[in-house]
């Protein structure tokens, strides 16, 4: 019914929907939180980790996507880090901001006017 290729790009979509859930829910969390204690800390990143050990891993290919990956896996091994959750904050939030800038890069365009010629 469906072509290998299809399974594939669905396997591929619906992982890296988890992975950009998790990066959302994670930041979320720590932005609302006034009052972080790493005990329920832990569990919410286990909580939300959850779904992603239930899908299966799949290549990904462009610079955002690998970091994204990268980053998920960081994140859900922070809790079990010997850092405090200040540290810990400080590190979510930077890594987010520096996905949603690697993500900006990818989606710039090249030369804007292309075979234009100045006078």
């Amino acid at each position: 019914m469906f072509t290998e290729k299809q399974k594939e790009k669905y396997k591929r979509t619906r992982y890296t929907r988890e992975l950009e859930r998790f990066l959302n829910r994670i930041v979320s969390f720590v932005s609302k939180k006034e009052d972080l204690d790493k005990e329920a800390f832990k569990t919410y990143v286990d909580r939300i980790f959850e779904p992603l050990e239930g899908i299966e891993k799949v290549m990904l290919n462009s610079n955002y996507l690998k970091a994204l990956e990268r980053y998920v896996e960081k994140c859900a091994n922070l809790p079990r880090s010997d850092h405090d959750m200040d540290e810990i904050k400080k590190e979510i939030l930077h890594g987010a901001n520096q996905l949603q800038k690697t993500k900006r890069m990818q989606n710039r365009n090249g030369v804007k006017h292309k075979g234009r010629v100045d006078e």
